[in-house]
């Protein structure tokens, strides 16, 4: 990915007929939660083409959509009407989420939390931060640490989430679990993390 123009990036990956990451399915480890849980504010940050947006829709959730590729939201607004069902897209770096208003009672992360590192993911987690509420949990599943190191994403070990959200946050469950891509199962890692609101004075 192109740090000068990551929208470039992602919009040239999103011009593909199948990225690899793009199963037209929702997560395994993320799928379950949409009907089981009582109706939330979800945001979907790195939606892609919708899938997950999609699913939680059809659930009864009020799902906002966020993603850097206009072409990826292009497809996304294609697919949920598709589906007849509602949702809210914006363009925007999840980086930073200024067009998106807070709060969210849920976040759901499949596979944009590997996609940062260092000081980028900071970034990312207080993006999130500043628009899930406290008491707000975040589920994300990302390629695990036993990942093929020419995967792509940066390998996620249960302790990088632990450390990530170290201030603010409260790791509820951490554990393995499998990515889907087009390709087969990618060993990944599943969190569940709750915003507390509560950070060091350090």
């Amino acid at each position: 990915m192109s740090d000068d123009d990551p929208a470039a990036w992602w919009d040239e990956a999103y011009e593909r007929d199948a990225a690899p990451w793009d199963t037209g399915e929702p997560q395994p480890a993320l799928a379950d939660i949409a009907d089981r849980t009582e109706r939330w504010r979800v945001l979907d940050p790195g939606c892609g083409t919708g899938t997950h947006v999609v699913h939680f829709a059809s659930n009864g959730h009020d799902v906002v959509g966020v993603d850097v590729s206009e072409n990826a939201v292009e497809r996304a607004r294609a697919k949920t009407a598709e589906a007849d069902v509602e949702a809210t897209f914006h363009v925007d770096d999840v980086r930073e989420l200024d067009a998106v208003d807070g709060p969210f009672d849920a976040v759901v992360d499949s596979g944009m939390f590997h996609v940062f590192a260092g000081d980028e993911r900071e970034r990312y987690v207080d993006a999130l931060a500043s628009v899930l509420a406290e008491g707000g949990r975040l589920f994300l599943v990302a390629f695990g640490a036993d990942a093929p190191d020419d995967a792509g994403p940066t390998p996620v070990a249960h302790d990088n989430v632990r450390t990530a959200f170290a201030d603010g946050w409260r790791v509820c469950e951490v554990r393995d679990a499998g990515f889907e891509t087009r390709h087969g199962t990618v060993p990944g890692t599943y969190a569940v993390v709750e915003r507390t609101g509560v950070r060091s004075e350090n």
